[in-house]
């Protein structure tokens, strides 16, 4: 079965970046895939920032990325881009170190001013990085929450990428 790896960028473990990358990453557990999320706020900033390839947190990165078929990159939206922590996770990342992945870009926004972001910021970057298909982009705005989940019109949306995703990696529906 395929393995699925997140990179979710929130500021905390808490934070709704990273509670959307866990809720994805256990609708792909339960089709059988392999999950493992990485709070890159766990990884060293001034390592990331130095660019050290070398470093504990850049070899801890590069090694789960290698090892995933798909990747989940979940980021905040800040200042209408997607948050440093994310591009400085990229960065240390070969060139090509999506080569063969397939990508699913999500992302927390306090509302729909920002849902292009990703599209015009980071789905540049993550296409310069090889990766193999690049499947739709879901924004969760603040008023996507509610209590029991999300709204309906934001939870079919993310049942379409979904789909998209995991019919890219061959698993089942």
């Amino acid at each position: 079965m395929p393995k699925i790896l997140a990179l979710a960028g929130g500021t905390s473990d808490g934070s709704r970046t990273n509670r959307l990358a866990r809720h994805v990453l256990d609708r792909l557990a339960a089709t059988g895939a392999t999950t493992e999320c990485l709070l890159l706020g766990d990884l060293d900033p001034a390592e990331l920032a130095r660019c050290d390839v070398q470093g504990p947190s850049a070899t801890r990165l590069a090694a789960a990325v290698a090892g995933a078929d798909g990747i989940l990159v979940a980021t905040p939206i800040y200042k209408a881009s997607f948050a440093g922590l994310v591009k400085l996770a990229l960065d240390v990342l070969p060139q090509f170190g999506l080569t063969d992945k397939v990508v699913f870009p999500l992302a927390t926004a306090g509302g729909l001013a920002h849902v292009l972001a990703l599209d015009y910021a980071l789905r540049p970057v993550l296409q310069s990085m090889g990766a193999r298909h690049i499947v739709q982009s879901i924004v969760v705005t603040d008023a996507d929450w509610q209590e029991t989940g999300f709204a309906p019109r934001t939870a079919a949306l993310l049942d379409g990428a979904l789909a998209q995703f995991t019919a890219s990696l061959a698993l089942p529906a």
